[in-house]
């Protein structure tokens, strides 16, 4: 399984429907579904809870078509990114 897929994997099984941007490096995920009232408090709840790091995705629209989705990047050593897939594990729903 490849980086791109094994992180996709585990944020569909957390409940955070990821869309693939054709040919990048990173994932973005709908994190709607978790506690906050902004995407940043809810980056912030993902980070407090399992560790792992991701970025609003209104720092990368100029609209509102970042609202509700992260990024994620897969970019990193295997087991840096096992180590966060295990992490975001915990978000099972």
């Amino acid at each position: 399984m490849d980086k791109m897929d094994k992180l996709c994997n585990v944020l569909s099984k957390a409940g955070l429907e990821p869309y693939i941007p054709s040919g990048a490096y990173y994932i973005l995920a709908n994190i709607s579904r978790l506690p906050g009232n902004t995407n940043k408090e809810r980056a912030m709840y993902l980070l407090k809870k399992t560790g792992v790091a991701c970025v609003p995705g209104e720092a990368f629209y100029h609209d509102e078509g970042g609202e509700n989705f992260a990024r994620f990047c897969f970019a990193k050593e295997d087991p840096v990114l096992d180590e966060a897939c295990h992490r975001l594990e915990k978000l099972k729903h």
